[in-house]
């Protein structure tokens, strides 16, 4: 598996694993389109953190995140955008993600 791969499959398991809510609990604590290190955001997410740390050892530079509230989404109220975004690779990976889901 490419390391873009591992890292899609890896950001992904982020947004959609319910044991990953501190990741987006601490996201959405930021205001929208701050860039932040993803790496204090997967802190005490034990399997994140191991994947994360095996990422890292092939790149030099810090995995990126943010979150963008759209202007309207067509899907309807409470939809966010999540970005992740590794500029040594010219990697990125954006999740649409319904931020009321998240606050029930």
């Amino acid at each position: 598996m490419t390391l873009e791969n591992r890292l899609s499959e890896m950001t992904a398991d982020l947004v959609e694993l319910e044991e990953n809510g501190a990741f987006l609990e601490r996201l959405f604590s930021m205001e929208p389109g701050r860039w932040l290190d993803i790496t204090p955001l997967c802190s005490g997410l034990t399997e994140a953190e191991d994947r994360l740390e095996k990422l890292m050892e092939s790149f030099e530079v810090p995995l990126q995140v943010t979150w963008l509230n759209p202007p309207k989404s067509m899907y309807g109220n409470g939809y966010c955008v999540i970005i992740f975004f590794l500029e040594e690779l010219h990697w990125s990976n954006v999740a649409l993600y319904n931020k009321q889901w998240f606050l029930r």
